[in-house]
């Protein structure tokens, strides 16, 4: 059954040929994942043709690049604070010991650095998933539903 992103169709060969991208348990679980994989960039796709940030007929390497300008662009994330990283490390302690052996945990200024960068990394991809999930809210989307999968 092909899938429509407003008026554009993503067809079952495109399916079966992003297939091999996605490997899973199941013929029909990594059916999803492929479709899923091709409805999420022709959402961004055409959000990033309509912004300007890439042209309509762009090739594959283009394609990607006006994506990841447009991510960068409607995707703004604070950096976590020295505060918001305490708290982090202080209710997942057990995950800084130097060794499984030591009861120790390594002190917040060696780790502070790693926090950090973990937290703003989840902070991204949950407002990227976000993003997306506004995009899809706003398209006319038929043969599959994006909200459910994410």
């Amino acid at each position: 059954m092909p899938l429509y992103v407003n008026k554009t169709e993503i067809t079952d060969e495109q399916v079966f040929s992003e297939m091999q991208f996605h490997p899973a348990p199941s013929r029909a679980e990594a059916r999803n994942e492929a479709a899923k994989a091709l409805l999420i960039r022709e959402l961004l796709r055409q959000e990033a043709v309509k912004d300007g940030h890439v042209p309509a007929d762009a090739d594959d390497e283009a394609l990607d690049a006006g994506i990841m300008k447009l991510v960068e662009v409607k995707v703004v994330t604070p950096a976590a604070s020295e505060a918001v990283c305490r708290r982090y490390y202080d209710q997942n302690i057990d995950r800084f010991r130097i060794s499984e052996k030591a009861a120790m945990p390594q002190e917040f200024a060696q780790v502070e650095g790693k926090i950090q960068d973990y937290l703003h990394t989840s902070s991204i991809r949950q407002g990227i998933q976000s993003y997306i999930l506004d995009l899809a809210g706003n398209a006319k989307i038929s043969g599959f539903d994006l909200a459910a999968s994410l």
